[in-house]
């Protein structure tokens, strides 16, 4: 790992305007990720898990504080300036149908990244499209048959690999999964996440894996971070906070998860 972290986050503040009041998502949010590092992000639903990775991401923007990718600051840059972060970072959300065009096909969708204006010509990068798109269906456990078909003509489970497969092209150095595996079934689940897990570790991703199951994130990271109404209440080493959880919220978490059979 390098010695600069690859996100630093100090007092994030995220404030949601309401009809009744002010919502405050995120309330003094504090956090560094080192290149590398595999890091779970675990809570109850509401806790600020997903709204602090949206502004990690710079899909939100805080209310107050400050974010630095790879040293430089995020905060507060137009959309035109984010290009070194949007050609490093790629996210995987929930929903694997809602985030795939139903128009496209499922080659031009994982290919659409490779001709983004911010990815072209970094280093690294694959510029033999069509290869590039066998070689990531392959990886991913899809067939290059599977290039010419629509998103609704797979299972929820091969469209989240479709979405890995999109996020994954441009061979970026951080991965964020928001609850990615949360709407699948346990045994198709236990494949996306060893799946997740073989390519973070023969890549060397950062990942930020976002989660309310810690059975999951104890699984897949080697530190968790665990939220609670907003804030970052308790964080460690997985086996550690695991093993002593300081906090009654933590402890809730641990004794509510199922076991998952994740060696099938």
């Amino acid at each position: 790992m390098s010695e600069q972290p690859i996100f630093l986050a100090k007092d994030l503040v995220k404030i949601y305007p309401r009809s009744t009041g002010q919502v405050r998502a995120v309330a003094g949010a504090s956090l560094e990720v080192a290149a590398g590092e595999r890091l779970g992000i675990v809570g109850e639903s509401g806790s600020g898990k997903s709204t602090l990775i949206r502004m990690l991401c710079a899909l939100s923007r805080p209310t107050s504080g400050e974010i630095k990718f790879a040293g430089q600051t995020i905060t507060g840059l137009k959309e035109k300036q984010l290009g070194h972060l949007r050609s490093r970072v790629q996210i995987v959300f929930q929903d694997p149908l809602s985030s795939l065009d139903p128009r496209m096909r499922v080659g031009k969708i994982i290919t659409e990244p490779l001709r983004s204006p911010w990815v072209r010509g970094r280093e690294g990068v694959p510029t033999d499209i069509p290869a590039r798109l066998k070689e990531v269906l392959a990886e991913v456990g899809l067939s290059s048959e599977d290039a010419d078909k629509y998103p609704h003509q797979f299972s929820g489970g091969q469209r989240q690999r479709i979405a890995l497969a999109r996020a994954l092209v441009a061979r970026p150095e951080v991965l964020i999964a928001d609850e990615a595996v949360s709407a699948l079934d346990v045994s198709v689940r236990a494949q996306v996440l060893n799946l997740i897990m073989q390519i973070a570790q023969r890549d060397n991703l950062t990942l930020l894996f976002v989660s309310h199951d810690l059975a999951v994130v104890r699984h897949l990271c080697q530190r968790v971070m665990v939220m609670r109404e907003g804030k970052i209440v308790e964080q460690g080493p997985v086996e550690q906070v695991f093993s002593h959880p300081r906090q009654d919220c933590t402890r809730e978490l641990i004794a509510a998860v199922p076991q998952l059979n994740l060696r099938s």
